[in-house]
């Protein structure tokens, strides 16, 4: 019992809503597939483990660079797919537009992210990231919390086509995004960063290795997705994810440890990676 009093005190205090609201914690992301892997499975259950209600919204384009993102908000097109987690279940819908996903629910965070093989590029950023800042604002709450998701470096044997551009070097591309995604939270008015790419690295340095992706850029779907998501559960509650019981069944209980203690690292520490 004094467990969830004080998780729910660590709740409130890092992100108080209204009154009205405290109910339901209400989350848009805007993205593609990396907000896909960190979102859209592990994290409603993580915080079903906490007792806190939520929705997670996710809009939905594979690769989706700032530029289009900025580019469909200008055209209202709908090229979105809305993928909505409610009650732990997940629907799918397609043709939506930006607007109608920031409309759909009374969000109290939305995030942004870069397309990951241009994440490390600040030059990709801008102009697209100001104006994307200013019509969100525009079309959510006033006091809607901003967050900037920070996407991850690819394998070291990863063949993705952009790795060439950081030297096909993991270390050179992991911290080629944390200059660009630092400079993304303090230019553009973010509330805080959800350290995603420092979760990742932190578990590179334990014993699972360098085995966190999938095909070298997508995340391994049991622990690697899990990572994500503790990482967006501590993030977004204040509340130390290493003491949530729920992890998926395909994960091991030691594997867990590691993934949840990777993210609580990472949001202790979400510029730079620790080893453990």
């Amino acid at each position: 019992m004094k467990k969830i009093i004080l998780s729910f005190v660590a709740f409130i205090l890092f992100f108080p809503l209204p009154a009205q609201r405290r109910d339901t914690l209400r989350i848009l992301a805007i993205g593609n597939s990396f907000s896909q892997d960190a979102i859209e499975q592990n994290l409603w259950e993580l915080f079903d483990a906490e007792g806190i209600p939520v929705i997670i919204g996710n809009l939905y384009i594979g690769g989706c660079t700032l530029q289009r993102h900025y580019n469909n908000s200008l055209g209202d097109v709908p090229d979105y797919r809305y993928r909505k987690v409610v009650e732990g279940v997940r629907s799918d819908t397609p043709g939506y537009t930006l607007e109608m996903g920031l409309s759909d629910e009374p969000w109290d965070i939305v995030t942004l992210q870069q397309a990951s093989g241009v994440s490390g590029l600040y030059e990709t950023y801008q102009p697209y990231l100001k104006d994307l800042v200013g019509f969100v604002q525009a079309r959510t709450r006033d006091d809607v919390r901003l967050l900037w998701h920070q996407t991850w470096a690819y394998s070291a044997d990863a063949s993705h086509p952009e790795f060439p551009i950081y030297g096909r070097n993991q270390q050179v591309m992991y911290a080629a995004i944390m200059y660009a995604s630092r400079r993304a939270v303090e230019e553009n008015g973010f509330r805080a960063v959800i350290p995603s790419g420092t979760a990742i690295q932190n578990g590179r340095s334990t014993a699972l290795g360098d085995t966190f992706n999938r095909d070298g850029y997508h995340l391994e779907l049991t622990y690697g997705r899990y990572t994500a998501a503790c990482t967006w559960f501590e993030t977004l509650t204040g509340i130390d994810v290493t003491g949530n019981p729920w992890h998926p069944a395909t994960v091991d209980p030691e594997t867990a440890r590691i993934c949840r203690e990777a993210a609580h690292r990472a949001c202790r520490s979400p510029w730079a990676p620790q080893s453990f």
